[in-house]
Order: C-alpha cells, then sequence, then structure tokens
C-alpha cells in the first residue's frame, strides 16, 4: 500500500467501500470494442432499465419520460444500463498556478483524479490519465481493473507542478491525437489568460462526454487580508504593486462570480458537466456536488 499525505483518504476501506457503490454517468453513445458495463442515457436495443435522473440543459428530450412528466410536471431522463466498455480519461492541469493554497491546489486536484479514477475501475471501466500545462507531459495508458488503482496513485504522486497553462492548445491537441469515445475529465483552475472556451468547444465536437472541474483555493475566491502587496503571477513572474481596500476586495469578489458563472454558462449550453471544487470543501460535500450534476450514481 501506498502511504503518503495525499493519497491515504483514498485508501482507507470505509473511503473505498463507499466508491464501490457509485458509477460515473455519460449522456452519450459509446461505439467500443468489447464487453464492459456503463450506465448511459440512450434506450432501446438490448439495454436493461435502471433508474432516473432530474433532467439537466444539454440532455437529450427523447429520452424525458412524460408519464413522469405528466403526474409530476418535473422533467425526469431515463437511465439504462448499457453492455459497452467505457473508456474515462483524466487530464489533470499541473501548471504552476495549481501550487497556490495550503495544501496546493494539485494535491486536491490528485483526491478528485484518485477517487473518480477508482470509481472507474471498480466498474470495470478503462481509465487513463493525462497531466498537462501548455501541452500534454505526462500520460499513463488507459487501464481495465481495481489491480491497476495502486499504479495510478503513483503515477498521481510523481506530479508536481511545472511551466504556465494553455488550456485551448491541449484540448485541441488531445481532441485530434484521441480516436477514443468516452468520457473526458478535465480537472484544472482554469485561470489561463487565453481562456478555455475555444479549446472546450473544439472538443466537445466529437462524441466525447466532457466534464469540467474548477478547483480553486478560498484565498482565489475571497480574499480577506488588505494592505500594500507586489503580486507575482506564478507562471509567468510578472509583478505588479497593488493596495487591497475593503471595496476592492469586493469587486474582485463579484468579478470572480460572475466569471465563474461564465464558465458555468458556457459548459452548461454545450451539454458540459461543470463543477466547482473548493479546495476547503469537505470531499463528501464534493461528492454531493458530484450527484448533484449528474455525473455519478449509485
Amino acid at each position: 500500500m501506498v502511504n503518503t499525505e495525499e493519497t491515504d483518504p483514498f485508501l482507507s476501506d470505509d473511503f473505498l467501500r463507499g466508491l464501490d457503490q457509485l458509477q460515473i454517468l455519460t449522456r452519450k453513445r459509446i461505439n467500443t470494442p468489447g464487453p464492459g458495463s456503463h450506465l448511459t442515457w440512450k434506450s432501446g436495443g438490448n439495454l436493461e432499465f435502471l433508474d432516473y435522473r432530474k433532467y439537466q440543459p444539454g440532455d437529450d428530450l427523447r429520452y424525458v419520460d412524460w408519464n413522469v412528466y405528466g403526474r409530476l410536471d418535473r422533467l425526469f431522463i431515463k437511465l439504462f444500463q448499457a453492455e459497452k466498455d467505457l473508456v474515462l480519461t483524466i487530464l489533470i492541469d499541473t501548471s504552476l498556478s495549481m501550487n497556490v493554497g495550503n495544501p496546493p491546489k494539485l494535491v486536491h486536484a490528485k483526491k478528485i483524479a484518485a477517487a473518480l479514477g477508482y470509481i472507474g475501475l471498480a466498474n470495470q471501466d478503462h481509465v487513463g490519465v493525462s497531466a498537462f500545462n501548455d501541452s500534454i507531459s505526462f500520460s499513463k495508458p488507459a487501464e481495465k481493473g481495481l489491480s491497476t488503482y495502486l499504479s495510478l496513485l503513483d503515477f498521481l504522486k510523481k506530479l508536481i507542478c511545472l511551466g504556465q497553462t494553455d488550456l485551448s492548445s491541449v484540448m485541441e491537441s488531445f481532441s485530434m491525437a484521441s480516436k477514443q469515445q468516452g468520457i473526458l475529465v478535465i480537472i484544472s483552475d482554469l485561470l489561463d489568460p487565453g481562456g478555455f472556451e475555444k479549446g472546450l468547444r473544439f472538443i466537445n465536437r466529437n462524441r466525447t462526454d466532457v466534464i469540467v472541474i474548477q478547483v480553486l483555493d478560498k484565498t482565489e475566491l475571497a480574499p480577506k487580508r488588505k494592505g500594500h502587496f507586489n503580486l507575482v503571477d506564478i507562471e509567468s513572474g510578472e509583478s505588479k504593486r497593488l493596495s487591497l481596500s475593503d471595496d476592492l476586495i469586493e469587486r474582485y469578489k463579484k468579478s470572480m462570480a460572475e466569471r465563474l458563472k461564465a464558465a458555468n454558462d458556457f459548459c452548461t449550453e454545450r451539454g458540459v458537466s461543470y463543477i466547482l471544487a473548493e479546495t476547503n470543501q469537505r470531499f463528501e460535500e464534493f461528492l454531493t456536488d458530484l450527484f448533484a450534476s449528474g455525473t455519478i450514481a449509485v
């Protein structure tokens, strides 16, 4: 067993037993060879009905249960079991901005990647992980089975923060290079001056189900320290003198809230799941957010 500060929470028997009951959902048809088992929103053929989920913008209206809508005046999507392999690919941001916080945002991102990776492996899905900054720097090929979980943890443990971010370039390159269909999870702070929208728009053109998890430290969401500072961009090295007052802090918080809403709206309009992960949030609460987003289910 690996025994480090970063990975211990994902090795406890109680935690793993809880993850065993979860499955990662996809709302798009997956055409992959070989037998397997995952959840999909498709109906017909040899699929077995399992459950319902609340309708979310981007869901296919063909799979709404209109009988339930007639009784409850609420939209629900039918959930089925499909006999197809699922390929889960996790892209984790390891640029220098992910080194902010105590512990750094990268530690939280690793925990998320480890948890989702375990859920996928427990359900006999293929799970692959890649680290990126301005390009994809390290990759662990997709593997299947819980016997590969420790090698996944070992891969994540070795990741460190280096370089600047170029999300659009990375996502475009990944989309052109990847021939597999499945679920793509992007774990990043999304604090790229060039934005992420172009790359996400490009990558969502194929039949990949995309989940964006934005990891931010509490100091980035709501700074509290006031006074005169020499702020240094952790990635570019550029510095700027700044005096933080109550008024400026409130303006910053309002601007950040608008930026988060814009990211959420952009994703939602394109059928992409968006989840904000705060580093000071209890992991159980984060899993609840994943449930609410329709990303995972029991």
